[in-house]
């Protein structure tokens, strides 16, 4: 397939569609990278030997004579198609079909040209604000091009491993498949051999497994053994193979561990869990930081390095302390080369708070009371939600406030709370115990924003209290149990004008944002094998996931005339 650029260069179609028969590819991973040099970053000193060894030579012989595969591929790279391509000399002899793949030539210098205007625009920008500054120019104006330049470095970043771990394995994918069909003939099953750079073969693995394609994945250890004369020098040198063949690394079935400090797993998290690709699902059950050691440790080690990658930790329960306390050992009990995820959100504290902070940034957006950062916030509620809903505020630089309703709990219970938030995390809130109307009207009246996260079917603001504000206010209100928490702020609000300039964001707007926020930090943490995935992590979540909702087109029509 094809289509036209620009009217004049005929660039090949990146489709990636499931084979028309059965295939099974054996990746064989090769010693070295098949660059493309456009694409890395000049690295001093280091010696390249881009050519494949004799060993390696003898090994693919003997796999191929082993596997009999019907077809090969190897990464072009930089190299011409039509110059000698050394692996071919394997494969001739054997009568099996060989062809090199790798990102479609019009497609790559289309990318590339991308990145030397990005280049060029990044030259530019900094010769400018060099010359500015060394010539005393605005403030306001070196302010600006010191900040255009670091978005152009980021995106000149970005977009050149997109290139590399996202586009160009996906046409080497394309390149294997298209191979395979041109030598399938009438055959139901085929069996090809793709030696891979190292680089790429989780990618062009997962990519295949997608597919449907059955992978396998080899490669070879080499020990070499040297022979000296007397005066030290080298009359032989031995190379001894062990080839390794075994399933593809998407062969790891994705296992996460699910510790919680409580009597009983949640089966919310669990099924959530499954729901992001997790193959297994395992739960430990009123886990301390001691089990915990044992629990990762055996985990970790039993997968070796490269399966561990395929490990998740998901830490939970309703004591945020002891959750809190548990992850840190889980994070502390691996090391280099034996780390992999960990996600931590206690009976779901954390991607709710980050949540409502991200749906109150937004609706401040909308309605144009301007930056959340930086207004006086009350959070009524100092269970975990609570808690960790004032830390995120009072990061954002909110003059913060958290507020206990509770009657049967203390002035005493609050300032042990605060104490408590500002030794584990730093920032400084102030606590007040509220049980009575007055006292919470007080709280609302000096708060731009108020979030309640108190307990389920308690009502914390009625409506004398929002009757008596003379300011524009944002309600937030998590609690799904009839009554709200808030009078007048029903579930599905969503920056609903309750009164004149007193506004509400009810339980399941927020609750659908803490569900896509919960659904995407396990994939992520599945897919990327690596991380600490916790409050500040979700909070950046939040807000990407908010940034990229695409409003729906309503149905309209037109009328062509002549």
């Amino acid at each position: 397939m094809f289509f036209l650029c620009s009217g004049v260069i005929e660039m090949e179609v990146l489709e990636l569609k499931k084979p028309s028969r059965k295939l099974t590819v054996m990746v064989v991973e090769k010693e070295y990278d098949e660059t493309i040099r456009e694409l890395e970053v000049a690295r001093n000193g280091e010696v390249e030997l881009r050519t494949p060894s004799p060993a390696f030579k003898e090994f693919l012989k003997k796999l191929v004579s082993s596997a009999k595969p019907d077809f090969a591929t190897e990464e072009l790279g930089d190299r011409s198609p039509e110059g000698k391509l050394e692996l071919a000399g394997v494969f001739e002899p054997l009568k099996v079909p060989f062809f090199t793949v790798d990102i479609d030539e019009n497609a790559k210098n289309y990318l590339l040209h991308e990145l030397d205007t990005l280049k060029e625009k990044l030259k530019e920008t900094l010769k400018i604000l060099n010359e500015l500054k060394e010539k005393g120019g605005r403030e306001a104006d070196i302010d600006y091009l010191t900040v255009y330049a670091g978005y152009l470095n980021d995106e000149l970043r970005e977009s050149t491993e997109r290139i590399k771990q996202e586009i160009r394995p996906a046409w080497i994918v394309k390149g294997i498949l298209d191979s395979a069909e041109k030598v399938a003939g009438s055959k139901k099953e085929l069996v090809g051999v793709h030696i891979c750079s190292p680089t790429h073969i989780d990618e062009v693995v997962k990519l295949l497994e997608a597919l449907g394609v059955r992978v396998e994945m080899a490669s070879m250890k080499k020990e070499y053994v040297i022979e000296e004369a007397a005066g030290g020098n080298p009359t032989s040198i031995k190379v001894k193979v062990k080839p390794v063949v075994k399933g593809a690394v998407g062969k790891f079935p994705y296992i996460l561990f699910f510790l919680t400090t409580d009597e009983i797993a949640s089966p919310f998290d669990i099924c959530m869990a499954y729901d992001a690709g997790f193959d297994t699902v395992k739960p430990y059950e009123a886990v301390t930081p001691e089990k915990a050691k044992v629990i990762v440790q055996d985990a970790i080690f039993s997968r070796g390095t490269k399966g561990v990658k395929y490990t998740c930790f998901f830490v939970s329960g309703k004591d945020i302390d002891k959750v809190e306390d548990v992850a840190e050992v889980v994070k502390k009990t691996m090391f280099k080369p034996f780390k992999t995820s960990v996600v931590v959100d206690p009976k779901g504290a954390y991607t709710t708070a980050a949540a409502m902070i991200a749906k109150a940034e937004e609706g401040l957006q909308k309605v144009n009371l301007g930056e959340l950062a930086g207004k006086s916030c009350a959070v009524f509620g100092t269970g975990p939600v609570g808690i960790i809903a004032a830390v995120l505020l009072s990061k954002l630089g909110c003059d913060t406030v958290i507020a206990e309703p509770f009657e049967k709990l203390s002035q005493a219970y609050v300032d042990s709370v605060v104490n408590r938030i500002k030794e584990r995390y730093g920032v400084n809130v102030k606590g007040v115990f509220a049980p009575t109307k007055i006292e919470r009207a007080n709280i609302v009246q000096n708060a731009d924003v108020v979030f309640t996260a108190a307990a389920a079917g308690v009502r914390v603001i009625d409506v004398s209290i929002i009757e008596k504000l003379r300011k524009s206010t944002l309600f937030v209100d998590i609690n799904a149990v009839p009554p709200s928490g808030v009078e007048g702020v029903e579930s599905k609000d969503d920056m609903k004008e309750i009164r004149q300039g007193i506004y509400g964001i009810g339980s399941l707007a927020v609750g659908d944002l803490k569900y896509k926020v919960e659904m995407e930090m396990l994939q992520d943490a599945r897919v990327s094998g690596d991380g600490f995935y916790e409050y500040s992590y979700a909070l950046e979540k939040a807000r990407e996931i908010l940034k990229r909702k695409v409003e729906l087109v309503p149905a309209f029509t037109i009328t062509v005339s002549r």
